[in-house]
């Protein structure tokens, strides 16, 4: 009887720890917070990119950031497009709140560029080109909250006419610690295969914690795809998320761990990763996204309706909302409108998938090797090769930012790197493989 008397006051002792530790308060952190909100894609379709980040802002706005501490880059043609049938507003839910309304974007158009994100971040204003020539103007006991959101592959992520790769996020991230521009820094990425961003890559000492929408080689998924207001999904399912445990939570209590295993629960479709500086996760959640409590109704505050669940993998947003859209006229015209559309689509699918295996068959002799560059799922491994290959096969045989079927193929190219390691080699094949067709896709 002793013994179980023990067991049980030590299982109360225990148990109090947790409940102490989840719910202790931190002491004030130093410094200030500034922010980087990102929508990467432009188009209509990718419709959900640019409400994710008009969420994201006014989530911030109500935990207290003050619009001197967020920098918004979006390529603006959603919310005013003559697609939208509700002109100036976007909403990342069903029947939610204008997300449009008050937003404040720093960088539009063609200043949403890779070039300009990363001077951003390092507070380089002499490097901007266009919007409004904003820097986070950070010092060593500030924090930064990254969130972006578009497109990707294995180790990228796109922007409107550009991409960046893995080589390039990591090393800006490095100059940071090196130069000191940030206490800690929290990176929210929603995109395909976002986790090869930083599998393998981020360093575990330099106050960089990541937490992105997927691992290194599956889809992210749209979300509020089949809603009953007409428009392509109002949201990715990480995002919109993060973004509703952010509305209701007190941020000075949930600690970035607390949300992350929470999202990764919730977001069942992808697996949720996190990486780097894993002591940053016990950080209170407002230490990077404000600290204020937010009193105000929040976007999230609205009944579901069943549909709200439907998500679509990111690549196919496009194709099935052209689906939905056929299945629900009444107007013939438009019908066979829609059908061009979505043959269009398959058949350059058809074509891309041709081109990448013409490819692997000019490089790799065997014919189990070529079967092996499309069956394994590899992180990068050599940065350099990766880096060169990527941009090549953007500039010679398709270009990724029109095309974003032809991302799913990248990891086939970082494949042909750790195969080969002759980014020159791959990249000659390239030229005769690509020659014939790459002024269909361009």
């Amino acid at each position: 009887m002793k013994i179980l008397s023990l067991l049980f006051s030590l299982v109360l002792l225990s148990f109090s720890r947790v409940v102490s530790s989840r719910h202790h308060r931190q002491p004030a952190a130093q410094g200030e917070i500034h922010a980087l909100l990102v929508a990467g894609s432009n188009g209509w379709y990718n419709y959900r990119h640019q409400a994710d980040v008009g969420h994201a802002y006014h989530t911030l706005k109500r935990h207290g950031l003050a619009d001197e501490n967020i920098i918004v880059m979006m390529y603006d043609d959603v919310a005013n497009n003559k697609q939208n049938p509700y002109p100036g507003k976007l909403f990342n839910r069903p029947h939610g709140e204008n997300v449009y309304e008050g937003l404040k974007i720093d960088y539009k158009g063609s200043s949403v560029t890779p070039e300009n994100f990363l001077n951003i971040l390092k507070g380089n204003a002499s490097g901007v080109e266009g919007g409004n020539g904003r820097v986070i103007e950070s010092n060593p006991n500030d924090r930064i909250f990254v969130f972006f959101t578009d497109h990707g592959a294995v180790g990228l992520i796109a922007f409107p006419d550009e991409m960046l790769t893995v080589k390039e996020l990591n090393k800006a991230l490095n100059w940071m610690h090196s130069n000191e521009r940030y206490d800690q820094l929290v990176f929210y990425l929603e995109a395909c295969e976002s986790g090869s961003m930083f599998e393998n890559v981020l360093k575990s000492n330099i106050n960089v914690y990541a937490i992105t929408a997927a691992n290194s080689h599956e889809s992210s998924w749209g979300t509020f795809c089949e809603n009953d207001m007409r428009l392509p999904c109002l949201g990715d399912l990480f995002s919109v998320n993060w973004m509703k445990d952010s509305d209701e939570e007190d941020l000075n209590v949930e600690t970035l761990e607390d949300q992350y295993k929470l999202v990764k629960r919730m977001t069942n479709l992808s697996h949720v990763m996190h990486f780097g500086d894993m002591h940053i996760a016990n950080e209170p959640v407002g230490w990077f996204q404000g600290q204020r409590k937010s009193h105000r109704k929040g976007i999230t505050d609205v009944d579901e309706e069943p549909y709200s669940t439907v998500s679509w993998p990111s690549r196919d947003v496009e194709l099935l909302y052209l689906h939905q859209l056929k299945e629900t006229t009444n107007d013939i015209y438009e019908a066979k409108e829609l059908s061009r559309s979505i043959r269009k689509i398959h058949e350059d699918r058809r074509k891309i998938k041709s081109m990448v295996l013409n490819l692997v068959d000019n490089l790799v002799e065997t014919l189990a090797d070529r079967r092996r560059m499309f069956e394994e799922r590899n992180t990068v491994e050599d940065l350099d090769c990766h880096h060169d290959v990527v941009r090549a096969f953007d500039l010679i045989c398709v270009d990724v930012n029109k095309y974003d079927y032809a991302l799913k193929y990248i990891y086939v190219l970082n494949n042909l790197c750790i195969e080969l390691g002759d980014a020159e080699q791959i990249i000659t094949a390239m030229w005769s493989t690509c020659s014939k067709s790459r002024f269909q896709f361009f």
